[in-house]
């Protein structure tokens, strides 16, 4: 490769925004803005006339390139209208004005060819088709802004200001899906504000009248946190929550936003039970302008929810999910298929064949290099077919984006700074089973009823839940087999041990055994108190999360017991105005070192950064609960940096789980990542 071929690969890589091309005066490398003045009347509108094949000649002779900036001979006047086209250019595009920044380049690539410019020329016409044109902030009647040049979408200007850049990029994607007449998944990462973004879709719509009624389908634990939302961003949108008790109270709320219009929040357990009547109006069909799936995962499985959902009509559908798979391609399929009611990736059989088989296959370890090859091109070729209705931000990507538009000056909105996000640290823990623990899990192996799983179609998940207790704490095992163990304090008279009560968890007796039992009982628990208590010392909150309530049982006895203030919030807080209570006071009561959850309650919809340490006590099989739990510190609003601990016992059921997690996480960001491999 020659010196001049290796410079203009730097120039490319440095030209990758629409404007970042600089120039040279004299012996002297000037940026655009400094080299010419952007009121020069030498820069006209026309283009410029057609160099003469001498000057062509002259031209390219004097091109050079140093570094991502270029120069040319002094004396050839196609340099200097050549170099005023492309410095305004970057003028305008700095001033999100890309239309008119894009027409100056095409001038002067009529005046020299350079695969640069075209290349930046290229990116520019991408981001018009994509975006619609300048975010100029032409202010309509009203107080009303448009979002991007010639979008025709328009949002009040208070709620554009206080929009972030990828924000707003995502309220006109989904106007872009409104104007098809598609329904689409955003699956940004958790903590990027979906919530937000689809309150400022809702708005401008409203707004300009092209809606009346919609319905928001969500975890009863996120109502609060959906009607606060609105209440802060677009007061003036009528909301409504189908729920509660009261059945009249309901149907009046459901007429209400039938008739008038407005927003109405209702939970998934609700549209199992009533979607006839929410399909239905004075004996005739109903249908939707929108119906919107929060933590639109929940359908993933065929269920009487799902087939509920589905019955539920609507001119447009929108998920929003921050794990679109979670444990396989099927799932995402059930997703398109609800949003694009089977029109984009066929039947489930079809999707199988074409995309499941194929990727999956080329995953496994014995698979050929002609199966690996064909399955990277499916997931590709899938990712092709969904990208137009599927927009999935990451905060690394966010966070890069930021980091470039701020460096290039050509963010493509005008949007208020994004905070800075912090950084996560994952470690993952190996630790040993104790002593108790080892016994335990080697006998229960050695079990007749155990050997015949692996001779036999039966389900061996039963025998798998009792490794991961063994695991976790062998007091989660039933007092029975605590009593047949041995284990101190678990003690029953033979007449005892044939009653019901014997099946319990051994926990429901724990309140006379002594701290340091149950601690030096499990590996886990002497790594967490350790662990917990330097925390503390260090200053900083932790939530830490377990699947199982008997686990948390533990350990709110041992550490209330080491001075340490605990919160809880598991299945047993019913109420959404108690659950948020909680929220609230751990986030501004210091004084709460830990945060104790369960998996499943905790994981979702919950904003707690005032903690910046989790700990994962026991792994899950799917990979996305354990993201959903770490994200509710990691998260826009967090200030400080995040540790994660995953806490799994060497050369157990844990560690296969942990594998597991492994494999699915590659598959998701193979078919809805940005990476080709991966691996790589």
């Amino acid at each position: 490769m020659s010196r001049h071929e290796s410079d203009d690969a730097d120039v490319v890589a440095a030209s990758n925004r629409l404007a970042n091309l600089s120039v040279c005066e004299g012996d002297r490398f000037k940026s655009p803005l400094q080299a010419i003045s952007p009121d020069s009347p030498r820069i006209k509108a026309t283009a410029p006339p057609h160099p003469t094949a001498a000057d062509k000649s002259s031209f390219r002779g004097s091109l050079k390139s140093s570094g991502s900036e270029l120069e040319y001979d002094k004396d050839t006047e196609d340099k200097v209208r050549f170099n005023k086209l492309v410095k305004k250019a970057k003028h305008l595009a700095q001033e999100g004005k890309v239309q008119e920044a894009l027409e100056l380049n095409r001038q002067a690539l009529q005046i020299h060819h350079h695969e640069k410019l075209a290349k930046r020329i290229a990116k520019m016409e991408e981001y018009l088709k994509n975006y619609g044109g300048d975010d100029d902030d032409e202010e309509g009647e009203g107080g009303m802004v448009q979002l991007g040049k010639g979008t025709g979408f328009y949002l009040h200007k208070d709620l554009s200001a206080k929009l972030y850049n990828h924000q707003k990029q995502g309220v006109i994607w989904l106007w872009g899906l409104h104007k098809k007449n598609k329904g689409g998944i955003l699956g940004d990462d958790m903590g990027l504000g979906k919530t937000i973004q689809i309150i400022g879709f809702l708005s401008g719509l409203f707004d300009m009248e092209k809606l009346k009624n919609v319905m928001i389908v969500l975890p009863v634990s996120v109502m609060i946190n959906w009607e606060k939302e609105f209440n802060k961003w677009a007061p003036g949108i009528a909301i409504h929550s189908f729920h509660g008790t009261s059945k009249r109270e309901r149907e009046r709320t459901l007429d209400r936003v039938q008739r008038r219009g407005g927003v109405l929040l209702t939970t998934y357990g609700m549209v199992l039970t009533s979607w006839e009547q929410l399909t239905n109006r004075d004996g005739r069909d109903f249908v939707w302008d929108y119906v919107i799936l929060d933590e639109g995962h929940k359908i993933k499985n065929p269920s009487k929810t799902t087939k509920a959902i589905h019955g539920v009509a609507a001119k447009h559908r929108i998920i929003l999910t921050g794990t679109p798979i979670q444990n396989n391609l099927r799932e995402l399929w059930t997703l398109f298929d609800y949003v694009h009611q089977g029109t984009l990736l066929g039947t489930l059989r079809t999707f199988k064949q074409e995309f499941d088989n194929p990727i999956i296959r080329a995953r496994e370890r014995d698979a050929t290099a002609g199966e690996k090859r064909l399955g990277m091109e499916m997931a590709q070729s899938l990712k092709k077919i969904m990208d137009p209705y599927f927009l999935r931000r990451t905060k690394a990507s966010v966070k890069e984006d930021e980091k470039k538009a701020g460096k290039d000056g050509n963010a493509p909105f005008k949007s208020i700074k994004m905070p800075v996000m912090t950084f996560k640290n994952d470690f993952v823990v190996w630790l040993f089973l104790s002593d108790t623990q080892l016994n335990i899990y080697r006998d229960f192996l050695e079990l007749d009823s155990v050997k015949e799983l692996l001779m036999s179609s039966k389900s061996p998940l039963v025998a798998l839940n009792v490794l991961k207790k063994i695991c976790d704490h062998p007091r989660l095992l039933s007092l029975r087999a605590c009593h047949q163990l041995g284990m101190d304090g678990h003690e029953m008279g033979e007449d005892e041990l044939d009653l019901p009560s014997s099946m319990e968890s051994a926990v429901t007796k724990i309140e006379a055994i002594e701290d340091s039992v149950l601690v030096g009982e499990a590996g886990k628990m002497c790594v967490l108190v350790t662990l917990v208590d330097r925390l503390r010392e260090e200053g900083h909150r932790t939530l830490i999360f377990s699947q199982s309530r008997k686990m948390l049982d533990i350990m709110q006895k041992v550490l209330r017991n080491r001075g340490h203030k605990v919160m809880r919030l598991d299945g047993t807080v019913k109420g959404v105005v108690e659950r948020d209570e909680l929220v609230q006071k751990f986030q501004r009561n210091a004084s709460y070192s830990v945060f104790l959850l369960t998996t499943q309650v905790g994981g979702v919809g919950l904003t707690l950064t005032a903690a910046d340490r989790v700990i994962i006590y026991d792994p899950s099989w799917n990979p996305a609960t354990d993201a959903q739990a770490v994200d509710r510190a990691f998260r826009i609003g967090q200030t400080k940096n995040v540790v994660i601990y995953r806490l799994i016992t060497c050369g157990t059921v844990e560690e296969k789980i942990y594998c597991r997690q492994v494999f699915k996480d590659s598959i998701t960001r193979q078919t809805t990542g940005n990476a080709k491999d991966p691996y790589r």
